[in-house]
């Protein structure tokens, strides 16, 4: 991976601003999918629901890895609508660089 980018989580475009309460760390793999995002659809009932947004929801409560820590799994309608989004859990680079963290005793997190 690369170093942490600054995302904005409601994007400039979409009215956003530069206050921290609306920035966040993510990496560029993500931050390149999210775009100008603020929705995506939920494949487990089709809606369109607002992506998680880390300033104000848990991630424990709307995601978890799988046991071999290279994926993550939506619980919930935004959970996995922003694993679709983002393409948490089938980028090719993503998981390759996870697959090391998980060699290296780095990952997956404990909580």
């Amino acid at each position: 991976m690369a170093r942490l980018e600054i995302e904005h989580i409601i994007p400039i475009a979409k009215s956003g601003n530069n206050e921290e309460s609306n920035l966040w760390l993510a990496c560029p793999i993500c931050n390149r999918y999210k775009s100008d995002k603020t929705t995506g659809i939920d494949p487990e009932t089709g809606e369109t629901v607002k992506l998680f947004n880390p300033r104000s929801q848990v991630w424990t409560e709307h995601f978890y890895w799988t046991a071999d820590g290279l994926q993550i799994v939506g619980k919930t309608p935004t959970g996995r609508a922003t694993v679709k989004a983002l393409h948490l859990s089938d980028d090719a680079d993503a998981l390759e660089v996870r697959s090391y963290w998980v060699i290296a005793g780095w990952h997956p997190p404990e909580n």
